[in-house]
């Protein structure tokens, strides 16, 4: 039987942030991952030479991550990431709010029939940006270094001020951003390239606002998952103990209890559940609870494991025998790029959901002319790493991953029909082609190796219920916190001494709330 005052499971960044958090306030804490390494949805890998990034591409800031550097002086040089956005052979590299009009521009001269249209879009967007100033414009007061109350009394007051306004703003426009842009405009091609990107029913504030946070990404010289391996060193270089390769199996909430696959107990005076939130109630026992502490339990676990995540991501990592110049020349080395101006209109919803109800009687042909149009008219992700971090990739030679949302469902089926690795075979050839033949040309015949993760490889790494890498899909009732005058409250569950953390607990959700809600579960616990 091992004891610990804080047990936190799952090492993600909600779980890191936590678990850092606690040891440096000399804490006695017991940080355990599944897998056999931490970071979660934030890694780096490597294949042949060839650096990638297994979850997130880059980080960012949003008056996070940088501030937690500095508190807990983690030691890592950041690198800028700029963003270029293209749609086919415009490409616009992003270099603060003055590449908004710019972006306009490109808009109105792909459809100048809509100029009128694109320009109300460009003001709500514009709108966005002056409230992303105020919430991510300083770095966050959880990470602020303690200064004397009464010299930074006033200003704590005028921010608050601000950020109130602000956060009213923002819920008067929490609908999702399909039908605000149906106010703003008609055409649908339009619609498509501006919000196709984003999760199904993504809410406005966060889609539209997305234009400020790309000057807000950086990248950390050794990938992403050097950051996280600094994470992991200061854990450990204050006296935190991790144990990776350990899967929990049972939670006895009366009990403080926790039980892995090998038949280790665990007890803790508090806990941090930092995993999937469906694994949480699914594993605890509600043996010994009574009363309304039972009925709390059971309505929140009826809750939580009734809704699902959001769509997943499907990405193809591959090598070419192309210097990183080759695609400098091109867009910076994050690149948002979409092959064809008219978009995917019903291709990733109506014509899904078709796909899906006919399944049965669907042929691998009906299948493949589907992501046939799926791939010609979507919106890749693309990350170069090397035009990043020149040791990304062996001399005269790059590492490229290109993704794009994937829903979970559709995954599932094709692998229960027994077609999922000719499957992803051909979403790899789709992929490259795509690219080939319009941004990169001729980068198909300079391929050295490609291999591809869907949203079942997420699922099983990472145990991401749906495979989903930002929580719960929108396109339902959500069963967690949604607004930010609440985050405060959204790290409890119905467990005694437990908190949670991470993208499940709050939504929308990405890397910085998840290091937002560690850090709350780790005061909580404190």
């Amino acid at each position: 039987m091992i004891q610990k005052d804080i047990i936190v499971v799952g090492a993600g960044i909600a779980g890191l942030t936590a678990a850092l958090s606690l040891v440096h306030k000399g804490r006695d804490v017991l940080l355990i991952e599944k897998n056999e390494k931490c970071g979660g949805l934030m890694n780096s890998f490597e294949r042949e030479g060839f650096r990638f990034e297994a979850g997130a591409r880059a980080l960012v800031n949003a008056g996070l991550v940088q501030p937690l550097m500095k508190e807990f002086a983690l030691d890592i040089e950041i690198l800028p990431n700029p963003i270029t956005l293209g749609i086919e052979d415009r490409l616009l590299k992003i270099d603060g709010e003055q590449s908004l009009h710019l972006y306009a521009d490109m808009l109105k001269d792909l459809y100048p029939e809509s100029k009128d249209e694109v320009d109300r879009i460009i003001r709500a967007i514009r709108g966005s940006i002056e409230d992303m100033k105020v919430l991510y414009g300083v770095d966050n007061p959880l990470f602020a270094r303690k200064k004397n109350a009464l010299l930074r009394a006033p200003a704590a007051v005028a921010r608050m001020l601000r950020f109130v306004r602000t956060m009213y703003r923002i819920a008067r426009t929490d609908t999702p951003f399909e039908d605000y842009l149906d106010a703003l405009a008609d055409n649908q091609s339009l619609k498509d390239i501006v919000g196709q990107h984003f999760f199904r029913r993504t809410p406005v504030f966060f889609a539209l606002s997305y234009f400020a946070l790309y000057g807000d990404y950086i990248y950390p010289k050794g990938g992403v998952g050097a950051f996280i391996g600094r994470l992991v060193e200061g854990i450990e270089a204050r006296g935190g103990e991790i144990r990776c390769n350990t899967r929990i199996v049972q939670v006895s909430a009366q009990q403080k209890m926790l039980t892995d696959s090998s038949g280790n107990e665990y007890r803790y005076d508090r806990m941090i559940w930092a995993a999937d939130l469906k694994a949480l109630y699914a594993l605890t026992s509600d043996e010994g609870m009574a009363g309304r502490s039972l009925g709390r339990f059971r309505t929140r676990k009826q809750a939580i494991l009734a809704h699902k995540g959001a769509e997943s991501v499907f990405s193809v990592f591959l090598a070419a025998n192309l210097p990183p110049e080759y695609f400098g020349e091109k867009a910076s080395g994050h690149v948002f790029y979409t092959p064809n101006r008219r978009g995917l209109g019903t291709v990733h919803t109506t014509e899904l959901q078709a796909l899906l109800q006919r399944w049965d009687t669907v042929q691998k042909e009906d299948l493949y002319a589907w992501l046939e149009r799926f791939c010609h008219y979507n919106t890749f992700e693309i990350s170069i790493p090397a035009l990043r971090d020149p040791d990304a990739a062996p001399p005269g030679k790059t590492g490229i991953i290109i993704s794009t949302l994937f829903d979970y469902m559709l995954t599932s089926r094709i692998r229960a029909r027994g077609w999922y690795e000719e499957f992803k075979k051909r979403m790899e050839e789709l992929f490259i082609m795509t690219v080939s033949s319009s941004i990169y040309p001729n980068l198909k015949d300079k391929v050295l190796f490609a291999f591809s993760a869907s949203p079942w490889s997420i699922y099983q790494r990472v145990g991401s219920s749906e495979g989903s890498i930002v929580g719960w899909s929108f396109e339902g009732e959500i069963p967690v916190v949604t607004s930010m005058f609440n985050m405060g409250s959204s790290v409890r569950t119905a467990l005694p001494d437990v908190c949670a953390a991470g993208k499940w607990v709050y939504s929308p959700a990405g890397g910085p709330t998840a290091i937002m809600t560690g850090r709350i579960a780790a005061k909580r616990c404190m």
